[in-house]
């Protein structure tokens, strides 16, 4: 009678020669998951700025993106305190600067992101005029954002008009 299968012998060689090739994999997947989760975070942050650029320049009125920690909640708000990778909301920010109002209109909400955040001159909120340019809290129009993960940094460098350039470096 013959029997079919393998042997011992041949179960561990292929086991060791699964582990090593895993073993060789994990660091590349490590390093794929921190550049996917930077990118997202970037796509993100640009997208809303533009969002929020476009519908300036459409209503001819200021559009607001504004950092805060109840994003997602039911009734989100602005809060100055918070951190940009808490969430953020973009909205039509008709009455005080930087503030949502009963009467403003929310565009988009994003919620919290793992990934550090800095600023320059948008500290609390960037609004877009109907002309497109960018104000910040202060009232200058130029600023950036830098966001780091894993030692790879992502910036976001606006100029006077609005305009949104990146950049990639190390943290």
């Amino acid at each position: 009678m013959k029997q079919s299968g393998v042997t011992l012998m041949e179960l561990v060689v292929v086991v060791a020669i699964a582990s090593i090739l895993f073993a060789i994999a994990v660091p590349g997947y490590a390093y794929f998951l921190s550049a996917n989760r930077i990118a997202v975070a970037t796509n993100d942050l640009v997208s809303s700025l533009q969002l929020a650029r476009s519908e300036a320049i459409r209503r001819a009125a200021r559009v607001t993106v504004c950092k805060s920690d109840n994003a997602m909640s039911a009734a989100p708000s602005c809060n100055p305190a918070a951190a940009w990778q808490a969430g953020w909301i973009v909205f039509v920010d008709g009455g005080g600067k930087g503030v949502i109002d009963s009467t403003d209109q929310i565009l988009r909400v994003y919620g919290p992101v793992n990934i550090m955040f800095t600023t320059s001159n948008f500290k609390t909120y960037i609004s877009y005029l109907g002309h497109g340019r960018s104000q910040g809290p202060n009232g200058l129009a130029t600023g950036s954002f830098s966001l780091c993960l894993a030692g790879s940094q992502r910036k976001l460098i606006l100029n006077n008009t609005g305009r949104i350039r990146l950049t990639a470096g190390k943290c």
